[in-house]
């Protein structure tokens, strides 16, 4: 037998991808790209919600009036604190105040009140600079409306339970608190979509602490949402003043009525 031919070595060619393989590759490609037009739908809406915030902002504003809402009296003694819904930021008059209306609705001609709310403030403020007011003033009742500006501010729910919890317990033991619920942030004419959405989901949930506080503190919880919001999305002409933010006084009514039932149920003021 002669030499035996070189044997040419075999080219082994690569396994093609299995459809296991194949499917994981198109399923990643499939998630970058959701993942990549989240993102920019993400970005997109953040731009047209700051652009939303500043037309907001820049929006038409209301002339200052110096409203006197202290009355005095010798009877029960009631103290507002809060933010311009309960300085009455948007009324006409002192009488169509939230605190004036209510002060009315309790039919007690003697009862003295006063009023430590600021326009602007969140609970914070609330909590550090009207809070220390309160005991000298010896108040029958205490009422308390804030949390619209920490609903447009951006205030992480968590601190505004603590903040809100806190000011609470600091105020005079044994005097009788009730706490304004947030109001319908997502009926407020001002904002246009989704800052208005937002804006009512956020106030909704900043809400939902104010009745974990009062629960926690004993204090008792005026829902001002439930029963006023609905209208203020029907007739916001109506019930929004011009700044279409703060309510009108046929606004704030709602409000008062709503306050003044409650306090008819719990039977405060007492004495």
């Amino acid at each position: 037998m002669g030499p035996r031919p070189p044997v040419t070595p075999r080219r082994h060619r690569p396994a093609p991808p299995s459809r296991t393989a194949t499917a994981v590759a198109a399923g990643r490609a499939v998630t970058r790209r959701v993942v990549a037009g989240a993102f920019g739908v993400a970005v997109a809406l953040a731009v047209v919600v700051a652009v939303e915030i500043q037309l907001a902002r820049s929006g038409e504003g209301l002339p200052e009036l110096k409203l006197a809402l202290d009355q005095p009296g010798g009877g029960p003694r009631v103290v507002w604190l809060g933010d311009s819904t309960a300085a009455g930021v948007g009324a006409s008059s002192a009488a169509a105040t939230v605190p004036g209306r209510v002060q009315a609705a309790l039919r007690r001609p003697g009862a003295a009140l006063t009023v430590l709310a600021v326009s602007g403030a969140r609970a914070a403020d609330v909590a550090a600079r009207q809070v220390p007011l309160v005991a000298p003033l010896h108040p029958d009742l205490v009422l308390i409306s804030v949390g619209a500006n920490d609903t447009v501010h951006l205030t992480g729910r968590g601190d505004f339970r603590r903040t809100y919890d806190r000011l609470v317990r600091a105020l005079p033991p044994g005097v009788p608190v009730v706490l304004l619920g947030v109001p319908d942030m997502g009926s407020i004419a001002r904002f246009a979509q989704p800052l208005r959405a937002i804006a009512g989901w956020r106030g909704r949930h900043l809400d939902a602490e104010v009745r974990r506080v009062a629960t926690a503190t004993g204090a008792v919880y005026a829902d001002i949402a439930g029963p006023t919001g609905p209208h203020f999305r029907r007739d916001p002409r109506r019930y929004f003043a011009a700044d279409d933010f703060h309510p009108s006084d046929a606004g704030y009514a709602l409000w008062a009525d709503a306050v003044a039932t409650v306090l008819r149920q719990e039977g405060l003021p007492r004495g």
